[in-house]
């Protein structure tokens, strides 16, 4: 410490100690003040949780069966996050290794995607080719019980886990479909759920992919069915083959895609825009983070129409909704799911769980938000709305996925028996059943890209 001139060493020493004193007095003044309000804190914690200490303690001590200790804990925390959203969920420390699994493309189950529809645990959409889509699950399906557990005021991440389990072991699934009145009984067996997301037509009897819907157009297709740590891989080796084989138009088609991945929708996106805002997420207190385009790898001269229905969520309403914002594609189809939530995987301290827990919003390059709510679920701001909007009967629907279906279980198999993949070429019976995609063929031969001009 510097000395002050004239100042004698117990005249400084004085000092410092009477610095010391005013200081210890101004916290214990702070501190006597803040007292009342602590207090108050402190009762508020108690009064909130205390019905819920007494309950856990009468359980405990006169339950008729004895309990485990943190079996009605782990309940109530679900219970707590149940109140927040669909999507957020208490992860036990026994169910941490299976939902890490499942986002990285693979798990033991039947293949669904489920969200809440008006509260009602639904079907978002079944995986293409799962035990779900062969039994006859359907998109927009309300799902009633499982093995005979009344699901219906469950969350999504609840019933997800009682959907996985040991390979060939069985589900009973009761189901209502939309419009129907009586439910419907379906029983399916557990088995490794491969989500191959991008494929194109099938493939021929020599091994090779179809990808071109219009072979005279040169117009190609890629089906995206979801978004794990792998689709933007499988995605770019699709990209870049059609267009080194001269591609001059290409469908994405987005329909049935329940989502997954943000970074993967953002990667893909980014294969088509330069520079730009793709994606911003905005938390309650607007904290904004932006994700942009770059300039590496972008295919910027290849005409773009993306389809959608109402089972593409998430992370396919990021693709769409953003190259729609930034006018780079056309959007044909029915609108979207409207889920544009960000949930985060927080691991708790001091406990082997986790929670995940929906921390933002997905917010689109135009401002618009994608999530449907209460608020504005009966209003035009949610979910991707088609530039062109080609509805499908039930019939047209029902009819669609059998043929994909049909289509997968070829394409599928190719991977072990070329021949089983001869005549999967499906443009010749595909493209009459299926509105949508020859509605955006149409768009893309109409093009007035110099691609098209220069043929």
């Amino acid at each position: 410490m510097t000395d002050f001139p004239g100042w004698s060493h117990g005249q400084q020493i004085m000092s410092r100690h009477g610095i010391t004193w005013v200081a210890l007095f101004a916290v214990m003044t702070l501190m006597f003040l803040r007292l009342p309000q602590m207090a108050a804190r402190q009762d508020a914690v108690v009064n909130t949780y205390a019905a819920l200490v007494e309950v856990d303690a009468l359980a405990h001590q006169q339950y008729v069966e004895v309990l485990d200790g943190n079996r009605l804990v782990e309940g109530a925390i679900r219970g707590m996050l149940r109140q927040l959203d669909p999507y957020s969920a208490y992860i036990a420390p026994d169910e941490l290794a299976a939902f890490e699994r499942r986002s990285r493309g693979g798990y033991m189950g039947v293949g669904l995607v489920l969200g809440l529809v008006d509260g009602a645990p639904s079907v978002i959409a079944p995986i293409e080719s799962s035990p779900a889509a062969r039994a006859g699950i359907k998109p927009g399906d309300l799902i009633l019980s499982i093995n005979g557990q009344d699901v219906t005021s469950r969350s999504v991440f609840e019933i997800d886990e009682l959907l996985v389990g040991k390979p060939n072991t069985k589900v009973q699934m009761r189901v209502l479909h939309q419009g129907e009145r009586t439910g419907l009984t379906v029983t399916m067996k557990r088995e490794p759920v491969h989500m191959v997301s991008v494929r194109g037509f099938g493939r021929q009897a020599n091994g090779q992919t179809v990808y071109l819907a219009d072979p005279d157009a040169q117009i190609a297709y890629l089906r995206v069915s979801n978004f794990h740590d792998g689709t933007q891989k499988e995605f770019d080796r699709a990209l870049n083959t059609l267009v080194h084989a001269g591609a001059r138009g290409l469908v994405i088609d987005l329909r049935f895609n329940p989502g997954g991945t943000m970074f993967g929708a953002v990667a893909m996106v980014d294969r088509f825009l330069e520079d730009g805002v793709i994606l911003a997420t905005v938390t309650r207190r607007q904290a904004v983070d932006e994700y942009r385009a770059t300039p590496a790898d972008t295919v910027t001269d290849l005409p773009l129409v993306v389809l959608v229905n109402g089972s593409s969520a998430s992370s396919a309403e990021i693709v769409s909704g953003s190259l729609q914002a930034r006018e780079r594609a056309t959007i044909v189809g029915t609108r979207s799911f409207g889920k544009g939530s960000v949930q985060h995987l927080i691991h708790l301290t001091g406990h082997p769980a986790a929670v995940k827990l929906t921390t933002a919003h997905y917010r689109l390059p135009d401002g618009r938000f994608i999530h449907r709510n209460h608020k504005n679920a009966l209003t035009q701001n949610w979910g991707v709305i088609p530039d062109v909007v080609v509805e499908l009967t039930e019939e047209e629907r029902t009819a669609l996925r059998r043929a994909r279906h049909e289509l997968d279980s070829a394409f599928l198999g190719a991977e072990n028996d070329r021949d089983a993949a001869a005549g999967s070429d499906a443009r010749t019976w595909l493209l009459p059943l299926d509105n949508q995609l020859a509605r955006a063929i149409e768009i893309l031969k109409a093009s007035p890209n110099d691609s098209f001009l220069t043929q």
